[in-house]
């Protein structure tokens, strides 16, 4: 994908980029890279698997248009209806994928369309068969889209914003989906009895579906999935970063899945400054993040039982003040320092503090963050530090700092402007339930849906590269084949 210069996130004229049509979506895939690096390295992974092996017939067609099918899944709404579509003595969608294949790879497909037989086939032995085929794929999606969000001007690390006050279009935000699968059944209760014969039948069922934990602690039955995403201002400017697969007995549940997602993009984007996610995210996490990553965790603060706002009591800190040092009762409520201040008649009162700056520090192999506030001028002004991440004296008394302390909690100004990307979040999962027929899995088990979720959050990006460039284009790409 060419790189395109961005001054402006909303592009000069002001206008939002409309959608595309069917043709163009085709178009934009297949002028993207991810689908032809990520099918020669998958390639080069069949190759190296069936090495020593005995031979046998030749492939009909080469891996690269078994992912291309799978991505025209997304856009036709199923794998029959590829069928169709590519079949078709009216349609010329098989002579536009041969074009792209000849520009773009050099690849000689045959003049007869792909078919669905062939289409599994691919998919079964060559990019679902086991997790490293997976790894492989979705390794050079995350590549391609870091380089692409950075291509249209998201996560730049020349752009606007600073640690006190992150950009919105320098954030990574994050979310976990629960895909509605094929078949009701639990897997572990496929069984059913006929209550006039007694036979035994086998019901059909997702072998990788359960329940997952949701918001407002409901249950939710499917498979569960993590997406990382990032976004501008403009209409149509998110771009998936990853997708990762989240065990529902898996060790440590969809917050672990996120952090090892995050791990794999943070490193790509040095231009990011916070990351968003919703309650998953405890206090262990958001410590992962500030001192292995350098970053900024924006995450819901959770409350005690009855909703209640925790009051932790943090101690006595200095303060820095012009008519000489002075100290003051730091406590901590719903993530925010308070000044603690006891009236004659022992009304207790909490007063908030203003974040004025975010620091960080790097050591030699992690991050220090710290965090500067104003003390009001009715408790004698001045200002105060605080570290925002765990230190040794908190591992000796076990505080758990992260869980109590944020660094810009949701009474801060700047909170609903961040956070309101992780409910950006659910947009995007609202397109890939119309993007399912029923809103419902394509396909039955994990391998072969993580498949279809990388190559549809491909087409996703794909889509917005070209839009982005239209509107950055006087004259827009032509569409003809």
């Amino acid at each position: 994908m060419t790189a395109t210069t961005n001054t402006s996130i909303s592009g000069a004229s002001g206008k939002q980029p409309g959608r595309l049509s069917q043709r163009a979506t085709v178009r934009a895939l297949l002028d993207d890279d991810f689908i032809w690096d990520a099918a020669e390295r998958l390639d080069a992974l069949a190759a190296d698997q069936l090495e020593g092996s005995h031979g046998g017939r030749p492939r009909a067609y080469p891996l690269v248009c078994g992912v291309i099918w799978d991505a025209l899944v997304s856009v036709f709404g199923s794998a029959r209806q590829v069928d169709v579509e590519l079949s078709c003595v009216d349609s010329d969608w098989w002579d536009l994928i041969r074009r792209a294949a000849i520009k773009r790879a050099g690849i000689l497909l045959p003049v007869e369309p792909m078919r669905r037989h062939h289409y599994r086939y691919l998919r079964d032995r060559y990019l679902t068969s086991n997790d490293t085929q997976l790894a492989v794929l979705t390794d050079t999606f995350t590549e391609h889209a870091a380089r692409l969000a950075v291509e249209i001007g998201l996560c730049d690390p020349n752009g606007s914003g600073s640690l006190t006050h992150p950009s919105a279009d320098r954030i990574v935000a994050g979310d976990g989906k629960v895909l509605t699968p094929r078949y009701k059944t639990s897997p572990n209760q496929r069984g059913t009895v006929d209550p006039a014969t007694g036979e035994i039948r086998m019901r059909r069922a997702d072998p990788d579906a359960g329940l997952h934990a949701v918001g407002g602690g409901d249950q939710a039955f499917g498979t569960k999935y993590v997406f990382l995403s990032t976004r501008g201002d403009a209409r149509n400017q998110r771009i998936i970063l990853a997708v990762d697969h989240s065990p529902a007995k898996g060790p440590g549940g969809e917050a672990a899945t996120a952090l090892a997602a995050f791990d794999r993009v943070l490193p790509l984007l040095a231009g990011t400054q916070a990351v968003v996610y919703d309650g998953a995210f405890r206090g262990t996490h958001l410590h992962h993040l500030i001192t292995r990553h350098g970053i900024i965790p924006i995450s819901r603060v959770h409350t005690a039982k009855g909703g209640t706002h925790r009051d932790r009591y943090l101690g006595e800190v200095s303060v820095n003040r012009a008519g000489g040092p002075a100290s003051v009762q730091i406590h901590l409520r719903h993530g925010a320092p308070c000044v603690r201040q006891i009236a004659v008649d022992g009304t207790i009162t909490l007063h908030p503090l203003e974040r004025s700056k975010i620091l960080r520090r790097q050591d030699r192999d992690s991050w220090r963050f710290y965090a500067e506030y104003r003390v009001p001028t009715t408790l004698g002004a001045g200002t105060i530090r605080l570290r925002l991440d765990r230190t040794t004296d908190d591992e000796d008394t076990g505080f758990n700092r992260e869980e109590h302390l944020r660094a810009i909690p949701p009474a801060d100004p700047d909170h609903d402007r961040l956070y309101g990307r992780r409910n950006d979040t659910e947009s995007g999962n609202r397109l890939l339930d119309d993007s399912m027929l029923r809103e419902r899995a394509h396909t039955v088990g994990r391998r072969r849906q993580l498949l279809n979720l990388t190559t549809w959050a491909a087409l996703r990006n794909a889509t917005a590269a070209t839009q982005h460039t239209r509107h950055h284009t006087n004259d827009p790409p032509s569409l003809a084949a």
